[in-house]
């Protein structure tokens, strides 16, 4: 595939097709990385709690309980014994 150097500012880029930005993933920010045949352009990966928010209300669409087996197993003998009001 062949494309055009564009002026963006003082540098230069080239227009990525939507076909090959959905293929591999990319959005937002990459990484380049020079080989001997050329550029390696690859997805930056998200930190890993970036999407946290969208798993816990999928988890909730899909019937999981919040509390009931997110804590499942946790004791709470702190605040039955040594919590005093």
């Amino acid at each position: 595939m062949n494309t055009r150097l564009i002026r963006v500012g003082n540098s230069q880029g080239i227009v990525l097709p939507k076909k090959l930005l959905q293929q591999y993933h990319l959005a937002g920010e990459v990484d380049l990385r020079p080989t001997p045949d050329g550029l390696l352009i690859t997805p930056v990966a998200a930190p890993r709690r970036q999407d946290w928010d969208a798993r816990f209300q999928q988890a909730l669409a899909q019937g999981h309980a919040p509390e009931g087996e997110l804590l499942e197993g946790f004791s709470d003998d702190f605040e039955n014994a040594e919590w005093q009001w």
